[in-house]
């Protein structure tokens, strides 16, 4: 059972070792944990074969590969911990140190001791300068939590310390005792007897910590966290637990069965059934074991992944963004695990990331808006899940720019963990989540659980999109239907109100009621113009696209501006990007939205200013795109204002109808692109018109051939 143990704790090295390389196989960490894992499992490996009879020569090479494990855990620290991730001078000159002294003192041993029953004096000085490297390893770790601005980072590297500590100590102990309490004659002993007698007196806890110290550091190198004490505790009393539970199980067994000295092929049996019973069983309660253990000894936790099933369940039901906010925000405040939490969406009125709710008390006010870039970047061009302010603040150290600013706003809307709201490679929001300081940070549970929430707030963020898109849809028919009777019903009338007016212009009368007749016609003009843009929002339209260049009819439109004349004092500008590539669109519908767009601008501008249009390329929240702009430098529009821009009716003229930048939206929308909108009062307004390029974008000649054909 010794060896048998020995075996198991190489595996687990080995094992875990390996699954972190195989992740990055390139990253120096990762390839230093290999080297350490690797070493470990050599060595508990020929020291398990070395227990077995006949193969005690193998103790020569167990030594050989042990004593160089405490200078690659050395190396593994300093590749891990260190600021810049690089070994340090001092490492590298003991890990060449022990590449001497090991072949040194191994070949002095073999030499003058191989054989000889006293103790070997290289083999002590070997162990001497072990150990001494283990206290270099120990101090290292220790200036490392000093060092650390962290305390979740302080916590954490005590635990890993602690272990290696109890590790290197009971293994010395084991050691001594090997050498104090050694069996004179253990080839007399039975098999299992001879492995205890040559393990001695104190069984072999220093692996098992030695395996507990490997989980610990691939924690680290894989996702640079330790595990929370509490979760270990819960983890390891819902292995005790089922442990027991299997070995009652098999003790009753073999009690059962009273002659197992004359029948032990059936004792094992009864045995053998006995575990496959429990492991069939073993399944459905396993869930009630780690609730009770996670309840017990992991409550914080356990508050935590009580209040994540309670979303889960919520968050489908949620039918606005409002009440989705609400219910994220409520449900992790309320678990008492998240003292501080926040929730940005989308607004396209503002081209960025808003704040729609916070739950804690924090100082100062977080950001209440995030443009997307470089925020995001992380998320779409380095695939990263979530960031963890830990590790982002260890990116940034490295001279990482991205990292630099992702951090300084992370910082400036309170978060330590930030888990985005996806649709497939869009990013529709994100949820902050903060810990009290005497947090250790979440589990690697609790963070595939908050995923697996966020994902689903994800999934009901589009259905509110595409339910808010048909509602839309059955608004406008509805519109449609009623807009097609309205118009018969109300354009009759004025025209007979009109034809009656222009006759009665046409008699002597007053000046005074000639010009009351005026404003009748010029009224039932007006009234029919809304009429007209009514049923033009209302009613479903198609578009006639060809593939045509925006530079083009931007040229148009200012020719067209020009024609209809231009207020006294405002200078028309055209800032025209080249090389555009052409895109399909209506032109027609497409120079509505642009006229539209310069006559609101110059309307504006009362006492002149500047009208400045251009288009570029831009890099937007679905990728690159193509923008056309129209900025004015009149007095701006409110925030609140903004929030209505595109609401039917709305207006902030004394003469609009409100339907012009409604109709605008409706065609941009059609066309696949989004229209936006930035103002700050005083400042000016920037209406865009973001259009999405084509796919793949042909060769030139071939493009103009194109243009051309569709002229």
């Amino acid at each position: 059972m010794t060896a048998f143990a020995y075996f198991l704790v190489a595996i687990v090295a080995a094992g875990m070792s390996t699954r972190a390389w195989l992740a990055d196989r390139l990253e120096p960490a990762k390839v230093a944990f290999l080297a350490l894992g690797w070493s470990l499992a050599i060595t508990w490996t020929l020291f398990a074969l070395s227990l077995l009879p006949g193969l005690a020569i193998l103790r020569i090479p167990y030594a050989a590969v042990g004593a160089l494990v405490p200078s690659l855990a050395l190396y593994t620290v300093d590749r891990l911990f260190s600021e810049q991730h690089a070994a340090s001078p001092l490492v590298l000159r003991l890990l060449v140190l022990s590449l001497g002294v090991i072949p040194l003192t191994i070949g002095l041993h073999i030499a003058f001791y191989l054989g000889s029953p006293g103790i070997s004096y290289p083999l002590v000085a070997l162990g001497f300068y072990v150990f001494g490297v283990f206290a270099v390893l120990l101090v290292r770790l220790w200036r490392v939590h000093d060092s650390t601005p962290l305390r979740v980072d302080q916590v954490r590297l005590r635990y890993l310390i602690g272990v290696i500590s109890g590790a290197v100590g009971l293994s010395l102990a084991e050691q001594v005792a090997r050498v104090l309490v050694s069996p004179s004659a253990p080839e007399g002993l039975s098999f299992a007897a001879r492995a205890v007698a040559l393990q001695g007196p104190i069984p072999p806890f220093s692996a098992l910590l030695g395996a507990v110290g490997i989980y610990f550091v691939y924690h680290s190198v894989v996702s640079y966290r330790l595990l929370d004490l509490y979760e270990l505790l819960s983890r390891l009393g819902a292995l005790v637990v089922s442990a027991l539970a299997l070995v009652t199980l098999d003790g009753i067994a073999v009690l059962w069965v009273d002659t197992f000295q004359d029948y032990p092929l059936h004792t094992a049996f009864q045995a053998f059934v006995a575990s496959i019973l429990f492991l069939a069983a073993y399944d459905p309660l396993k869930g009630q074991i780690d609730w009770w253990a996670n309840r017990l000894l992991n409550k914080r936790g356990h508050q935590l992944f009580e209040a994540l099933e309670a979303l889960r369940s919520e968050i489908p039901k949620a039918t606005t963004k409002e009440m989705l906010t609400h219910v994220i925000l409520r449900r992790l405040h309320g678990s008492g695990r998240v003292p501080v939490c926040s929730v940005y969406l989308w607004e396209a009125a503002r081209d960025g990331y808003g704040l729609m709710g916070i739950r804690g008390e924090v100082d100062p006010e977080p950001l209440s808006a995030v443009a997307g870039p470089p925020f995001t970047d992380g998320f779409t061009e380095e695939g990263m899940r979530w960031y963890t302010r830990a590790e982002i603040l260890r990116r940034s150290r490295s001279e990482d720019p991205l990292a630099t600013e992702i951090l300084r706003l992370m910082d400036a809307m309170h978060a330590q963990l930030t888990i985005p709201f996806r649709s497939g490679d869009l990013v529709l929001g994100w949820m902050h989540l903060r810990d009290e300081d005497w947090s250790d940070g979440f589990s690697a549970e609790e963070l595939s659980r908050l995923l697996e929430v966020a994902s689903l707030a994800g999934v009901t963020l589009s259905n509110i999109r595409e339910f808010q898109a048909l509602e839309e849809a059955h608004r406008l028919a509805a519109l449609g239907a009623m807009a097609a009777g309205l118009a018969h019903e109300i354009r009759n009338p004025l025209a007979g109100i009109k034809g009656a007016v222009q006759f009665l212009q046409g008699e002597p009368l007053e000046e005074s009621a000639q010009d009351m007749l005026d404003v009748a016609v010029h009224e039932v003009d007006r009234l029919n113009v809304v009429v007209s843009q009514f049923l033009e929002y209302a009613r479903p339209f198609e578009l006639r696209r060809t593939l045509d260049h925006v530079n083009a009819v931007v040229a148009h439109i200012m020719q067209v501006v020009r024609a209809q004349g231009v207020p006294d004092g405002v200078e028309l500008v055209e800032d025209l990007a080249p090389d555009l590539p052409p895109v399909q669109l209506d032109r027609g519908r497409m120079s509505q939205v642009l006229l539209n767009l310069c006559q609101n601008g110059l309307q504006a501008m009362e006492d002149g200013g500047r009208l400045r249009v251009r288009t570029r390329r831009r890099t937007g929240r679905r990728g690159d795109v193509l923008e056309i702009a129209v900025e004015d430098s009149g007095p701006g529009i409110s925030a609140e204002a903004q929030q209505q821009l595109f609401v039917p009716f709305f207006t902030t003229k004394e003469k609009g109808t409100g339907l012009g930048l409604a109709i605008s939206q409706r065609i941009v929308q059609a066309h696949g692109g989004e229209l936006e909108v930035a103002s700050r009062p005083g400042v000016g307004a920037t209406f865009s018109v973001l259009l999405p390029l084509p796919a793949e974008e042909k060769e030139p000649e071939q493009r103009e051939d194109q243009v051309e054909a569709a002229k």
